[in-house]
């Protein structure tokens, strides 16, 4: 009795509170009609989520157990390992890889397998880019064909995967001289990867029918901190660096010959364009032309008295269509470069520089001004460029608020990307919600980092240094390890509020928690429901982060103190 009141003792506070408070909401949820409807669409429950669950299950203890084996077994190969040490770490490596061609096995017999593989592959994507997803019952279903190929393929990997561990423990019983040769340390290294991101695909990237909601939610936020964590310390670094004039000279000649390059871009000839027909019907605006111009002749602004409406105006592919359709009366004017319209009468003309060189010239031109500025202002405040970028770039971003952010990247910025890449860099909603969260949080995060790197002792830096160390093995070495245990509860306060935060990315259609809960509330016109159930959701993960997080500083201090 006593070790149970010393356990509950060390709880949080605020958790003893929900625990006690748990039971009536378990009963609430059960006896209303509709509490559970609303909490299955917030989590993103579908259909038959036990078994579901029960194939999550297996496939991630089977993935972790390989993952531990391997680390237990790179372990024994190392020199300073007694013989009771390698015979123990040798028997749990054997049970573990027995486990995990077990696991792979029941998978590849079982029957909830399918749905399990049905089910993440319908979640992985979205179904506007892909054709093999089709609606099926006002729900998204596996075209027939590929779900049969993939169920087949399905199973052979899994049963590759339990002969693979099977392979496994017939190697360990073959003794750890034959481990130590450099093929077999190969061979345990590369089984460590593929388990690490096997076990962090099922955990973090598979999307199974029995929480799809709160696994985009996490998935988001893990992600999304990482991301802010490591551009976080690169600010923070970047703040730590001496002024260098070797470095000021290299920024300013950079930006000049960038400065050249826009200059250059931005004064090549314009192309020459007529307005030419009449505007009686409607007007050709070639592909390429830019917006504005377009807007000009839309809206009537090349003439003397703006008409009542704007004109109607069709988009086609090249002049020749155009001048093709002007001769069939399908359009009445079209906006043509000079060098095609022949005697066609002229209704206005202008001139613009082609998309490729105006995007050329006005990047070059931006990204010279700005280094410039960066060498200009380092050389004034003597400071190192890169630190003057890291200042302007926690202050800038500190000012704008989240919700902007990630506006601004999910819609405009990821569509400037996407143009200027041709189309090839189409990122999807859930990578711009991350992006944006994770640029946002860095600026706060790099404020945390250089509190912990400025409390580490100076003499410690300079010692490291003396050592001969270079800047990247002292912060590596010195600064980093000593920085995060110093900062480790900011961090974490960092993950909860990201946690939460991760709700704002629903503005891009993320099916998360807060996005299903809008989409319930949408079709049952229940407003305290949905809206009840998600609150919960969100303090019920919090709480268990801030459990986490206090749990790992008990241990990070204890082994300082050490």
């Amino acid at each position: 009795m006593s070790s149970v009141l010393s356990w509950l003792r060390g709880i949080r506070a605020s958790n003893l509170i929900f625990l006690a408070v748990v039971p009536l909401l378990i009963y609430l949820v059960a006896s209303s009609r509709n509490y559970g409807p609303a909490l299955s669409a917030v989590l993103g429950i579908e259909d038959n989520p036990g078994p579901l669950l029960l194939v999550f299950l297996l496939a991630a203890s089977a993935l972790m157990a390989g993952f531990v084996a391997t680390i237990m077994i790179l372990r024994t190969l190392r020199p300073d390992q007694t013989a009771a040490t390698i015979i123990h770490h040798r028997n749990w490596t054997l049970g573990l890889f027995a486990v995990q061609c077990a696991f792979f096995a029941i998978l590849a017999k079982l029957p909830a397998t399918d749905a399990y593989v049905v089910s993440v592959a319908v979640n992985s994507v979205d179904p506007r880019d892909v054709d093999w997803l089709i609606i099926s019952n006002q729900s998204f279903a596996l075209e027939p064909a590929f779900q049969a190929t993939l169920l087949i393929k399905a199973r052979i990997w899994l049963w590759f995967l339990a002969l693979a561990g099977f392979a496994c423990v017939m190697f360990v019983l073959a003794g750890n001289k034959v481990h130590q040769t450099r093929p077999a340390r190969l061979l345990w290294i590369v089984l460590f990867l593929l388990n690490l991101m096997g076990s962090f695909y099922i955990l973090m990237m598979a999307h199974p029918g029995f929480a799809v909601g709160i696994m985009v939610t996490l998935r988001a936020a893990v992600f999304a901190y990482l991301g802010a964590s490591i551009l976080g310390l690169l600010w923070a670094l970047l703040k730590g660096l001496k002024p260098s004039r070797r470095a000021t000279i290299l920024f300013g000649a950079v930006g000049v010959v960038l400065l050249g390059v826009g200059m250059f871009n931005i004064t090549r000839p314009h192309q020459q364009v007529a307005l030419v027909g009449t505007l009686e019907g409607k007007i050709g605006i070639v592909s390429g032309t830019p917006q504005g111009l377009s807007d000009t002749v839309r809206y009537g602004e090349f003439q003397a008295v703006k008409p009542d409406s704007p004109y109607k105006v069709r988009s086609l592919a090249t002049p020749q269509q155009a001048l093709d359709l002007l001769a069939k009366g399908s359009i009445s004017a079209a906006l043509l470069p000079t060098e095609t319209i022949g005697d066609l009468p002229v209704l206005w003309r202008d001139s613009f520089l082609p998309g490729t060189q105006k995007a050329v010239g006005t990047t070059a031109l931006v990204l010279g001004t700005f280094l410039l500025l960066l060498a200009g202002v380092g050389a004034f405040v003597t400071s190192h460029p890169l630190t003057v970028f890291s200042d302007f770039f926690v202050d800038t971003i500190r000012g704008i608020p989240m919700l902007v952010i990630i506006l601004y990247v999910g819609l405009p910025l990821a569509g400037a990307v996407k143009s200027a890449s041709a189309g090839y860099i189409d990122m999807p909603m859930m990578a711009r919600g991350v992006i944006a969260i994770a640029f946002g949080y860095s600026a706060y995060m790099a404020e945390i980092f250089r509190a912990g790197i400025e409390a580490i002792p100076k003499g410690q830096i300079e010692a490291a240094r003396t050592l001969g160390l270079r800047e990247i093995q002292v912060a590596r070495l010195v600064i980093v390890p000593q920085a995060i245990a110093i900062v480790l509860p900011a961090l974490g306060n960092e993950f909860i509020a990201m946690l939460k935060d991760t709700s704002l990315v629903s503005i891009l259609s993320v099916r998360d928690i807060t996005q299903r809960m809008r989409e319930f509330q949408a079709q049952s016109f229940l407003a305290f429901e949905p809206f009840n159930s998600a609150a919960l959701v969100y303090l019920f993960l919090t709480l268990i982060a801030a459990s986490g997080i206090k749990a790992l500083d008990g241990i990070v201090n204890k082994s300082r103190s050490h």
